[in-house]
């Protein structure tokens, strides 16, 4: 099963101080409320800086350079949906009072942040080049563990792909498997079909969270 995508909200301001004066100053703003269309108890803040390091982060598994200097709008607008769209799963989760991830979950999930990035190394010097600091990372696992535990628990029978599915698309030719034996690649069409149908089920919960969510986006990036 894929794993959902989540996102630190950490408010961080960066300090003109000594023992921060070789790393990058974080310019801060707010990029989109969710929940609200201001600061309030009820509104999650998503900062500008946390969309950085989300698109950072992203880019980091894609390219073998280190994701350094200006991103493209079209990237950066990709992870402030993404968030979007992560904070309101978690909204909904604690609506409904799900049941927190363990720590081994959340360390499960720290670890595929790293492993993304390139290893321990490669994420440090990303977030050093970022001026952002483990803590936010940690966040970022604590957020995304959460919200692939209560996608596992409401999505997961969604998921069971049936024979007939599978010879169904395969037939089509609409995967990337089309000029090799069927039951050479009958299971891991099946996982890819699996991770369509998730994919789409968590589109659609996104889009009717959204429809009853108060969402103001403040960013002007254009995708």
């Amino acid at each position: 099963m894929s794993r959902a995508l989540t996102a630190s909200l950490a408010l961080t301001l960066a300090l003109a101080s000594p023992a921060s004066a070789q790393r990058p100053r974080r310019v801060e703003g707010v990029a989109a409320f969710v929940g609200g269309t201001a600061p309030s108890s009820g509104t999650v803040a998503i900062l500008r800086s946390d969309v950085t390091l989300h698109a950072r982060l992203a880019l980091a598994g894609q390219t073998s350079r280190l994701p350094t200097g200006p991103l493209p709008d079209a990237l950066l607008a990709a992870a402030l949906e993404e968030i979007i769209g992560e904070v309101l799963i978690a909204r909904e989760a604690d609506r409904l009072r799900a049941a927190r991830p363990s720590d081994g979950e959340i360390a499960e999930e720290r670890a595929r942040i790293e492993t993304r990035a390139g290893g321990a190394e490669r994420l440090t010097a990303i977030l050093r080049a970022a001026g952002a600091t483990s803590e936010e990372v940690d966040a970022i696992a604590r957020r995304r563990a959460y919200v692939d535990a209560f996608l596992r628990a409401n999505l997961e029978g969604s998921t069971v792909i049936s024979d007939a599915q599978v010879d169904r698309v395969y037939d089509s030719e609409e995967h990337p498997f089309a000029r090799r034996p069927r039951e050479e690649v009958r299971e891991v069409l099946r996982a890819w079909i699996a991770a369509q149908v998730l994919q789409r089920d968590v589109r659609r919960w996104i889009e009717v969270l959204r429809s009853r969510t108060t969402v103001r986006v403040i960013a002007e990036w254009e995708a």
